[in-house]
């Protein structure tokens, strides 16, 4: 057994956060199956917590990050209108890319699948850390463009090259990145959560009025 791995101490707890995300529309919750089972075949029986398909989403930028502890109601009733307008603003100008992820990685507590770096998401995030003020306990840190596919339920049972493993499976999966949202979430990670906007990325031709919210 690696002593890299461990489990999640937020896993199925009620956890508040707000995070920009992109949802995983139905034809990525399909296509990453096979993929979940090449991971799962990696590990030993029972020794992964898959994500449910229909909570598969991409964390763009964690406005009141869900790790920080500090009063996150508070922050996002005074920031949260400013985080919606910058989103909203980005949106607008900002064409449908289409994501590639193209490796999978075991980390300290979960199996992630990683995307190679694109602009857009760059900009956006960009964008929020200029523009909003860094939550207590400093800003997000997110290096990565990234999808968590499954967390550890017995990390003492994986087998001590798992992170070879994973990391030697083959990748390659189209992840459309036509709209964004807002998320509140209740309970880590996502398995309760409520979407309080959803934007369409669609680039206003030049000279063309603001959408009315």
């Amino acid at each position: 057994m690696s002593d890299r791995f461990s489990l999640d101490p937020l896993w199925r707890q009620a956890a508040l956060s707000y995070t920009a995300v992109a949802l995983a529309p139905l034809g990525v919750q399909a296509g990453v199956q096979p993929v979940l089972a090449r991971v799962a075949a990696a590990a030993a029986p029972a020794g992964l917590r898959i994500v449910p398909a229909e909570t598969l989403h991409l964390s763009l930028y964690g406005i009141a990050p869900v790790r920080s502890d500090f009063d996150k109601t508070a922050y996002w009733q005074t920031h949260g209108e400013r985080a919606l307008t910058e989103l909203r603003d980005w949106a607008t100008a900002q064409p449908p890319v289409t994501l590639r992820f193209t490796s999978l990685r075991a980390t300290s507590i979960a199996v992630i699948a990683v995307a190679e770096p694109d602009d857009a998401v760059w900009s956006l995030r960009r964008r929020l850390a200029a523009m909003l003020p860094p939550p207590p306990g400093g800003p997000p840190q997110y290096d990565l463009i990234h999808v968590t596919l499954a967390r550890y339920a017995d990390a003492v049972a994986l087998p001590a090259d798992f992170a070879a493993r994973i990391s030697a499976l083959p990748l390659d999966l189209p992840f459309p990145l036509h709209t964004v949202a807002l998320m509140r979430e209740a309970v880590y990670p996502a398995l309760e959560f409520d979407i309080l906007a959803t934007l369409p990325l669609v680039a206003l031709p030049s000279g063309s009025p603001e959408p009315v919210a």
